[in-house]
């Protein structure tokens, strides 16, 4: 007997799309924005809504090439009937807004980043030489933004002068698409260590600002080699050359550090997920986010059986989950990622299984609170 999904829609789909800068290969995994947009546009899909990406040229990937895409200039010749406009880091121009206003589309802009943070940092950096391309004012029926930018969204909702009680916190989704299409199961998957006195350590955060930086990651492991000195593995910086960027770092920081005074931290420049996990597949792992509680990293690390300590507190029943207030216990924790991880597998993926459903895009109350906040909409 065959079991079919009722057909619910009909064939007349809602057409979305997302504004966005041009999606390919790289992109994927530079900016978790932009997997966050396609995996939107597979939960709409999953909804029963028409998806399109917005599109300048059309990427060769093969992944790529599986998800509608649709230039500005073909919305319009088209006449697309579309019910929502997405924009992601990007701003429509004002004649293109007023015509999607004209054909009764809602303008949606969906924050996803420190936007608050950024914006201090960035007039700070290029002395006010610089136009916000994420913030053109007017014409937007609603803000969102994802809980653990929770506190942002009244920032959002004043500088686009849009009422706040038009703003909506959205739910938080991640599913390993991106990860498993692009990957190889062979390389993408923990092997444990001859012991964990030789492990070695990889800390992945990029050092863009305050909010993602290996300063705690690094004062971490420092303060472990001195409380457990028969560890003798090294440290691996992913986006250390921006650490020999900054001269608070290299006058003051890492030459306070014995580990590396001792040539054990070694510096890497920027490597897309799966190179990582190849280049160092029986190392643990630390991340360390401020006012950035969710990182994809973590998931895809997590989903791969990597040992990865984090300091998120939405995902502290998740994993091993460390707190900078508690310095002593998030060492024991460093210990126990690095002696015990072998016997705690099947534990491991209990976690990240259950984390990644609570996240995934087919979760059925996730995808209920999306289908009210889109039916609400239409």
């Amino acid at each position: 007997m065959t079991t079919c999904l009722p057909l619910t829609l009909s064939v007349q789909k809602p057409i979305v799309i997302f504004g966005i800068n041009d999606i390919n290969e790289k992109m994927l995994f530079q900016n978790g924005l932009t997997q966050n947009v396609i995996m939107l546009y597979d939960l709409f899909e999953c909804l029963g809504y028409k998806s399109y990406l917005l599109q300048h040229i059309p990427e060769s990937s093969t992944m790529m090439r599986s998800y509608r895409t649709i230039s500005l200039q073909n919305v319009v010749k088209q006449s697309m009937n579309i019910s929502l406009f997405i924009e992601v880091g990007v701003s429509l121009d004002t004649m293109t807004r007023q015509y999607l206003r004209s054909i009764h589309a809602k303008i949606i802009k969906l924050y996803l980043g420190n936007i608050l943070n950024i914006d201090i940092e960035t007039v700070h950096y290029f002395n006010n030489k610089v136009f916000f391309h994420h913030h053109v004012v007017g014409d937007t029926d609603e803000i969102w933004t994802s809980p653990h930018y929770a506190q942002h969204v009244e920032y959002a909702a004043v500088i686009n002068r849009t009422p706040i009680q038009n703003s909506r916190i959205v739910p938080y989704v991640w599913d390993p698409t991106c990860l498993t299409y692009y990957g190889n199961k062979e390389t993408m998957k923990w092997n444990a260590p001859q012991h964990w006195s030789v492990q070695d350590i990889v800390i992945c955060d990029p050092s863009i600002s305050f909010q993602k930086c290996t300063f705690y990651s690094l004062l971490l492991v420092e303060a472990f080699s001195k409380q457990f000195p028969e560890w003798k593995g090294h440290v691996h910086l992913i986006n250390g050359d921006r650490m020999n960027l900054s001269s608070h770092a290299i006058h003051n920081i890492l030459p306070s550090l014995t580990l590396y005074g001792g040539k054990r931290i070694t510096f890497h420049s920027r490597k897309k997920i799966h190179t990582i996990m190849e280049d160092h597949s029986s190392a643990c792992f630390i991340t360390h986010q401020w006012n950035n509680a969710y990182n994809y990293m973590t998931l895809e690390l997590m989903h791969c059986n990597y040992p990865i300590l984090h300091n998120s507190d939405g995902w502290e029943p998740y994993g091993y989950h460390y707190s900078i207030n508690k310095w002593d216990a998030a060492i024991q924790t460093l210990y126990l990622a690095l002696t015990c991880h072998k016997e705690n597998i099947n534990r491991y993926q209990t976690h990240a299984a259950q984390l990644t459903w609570k996240h995934s895009i087919h979760h059925p109350d996730i995808q209920d609170t999306w289908r009210t906040i889109l039916t609400s909409l239409i």
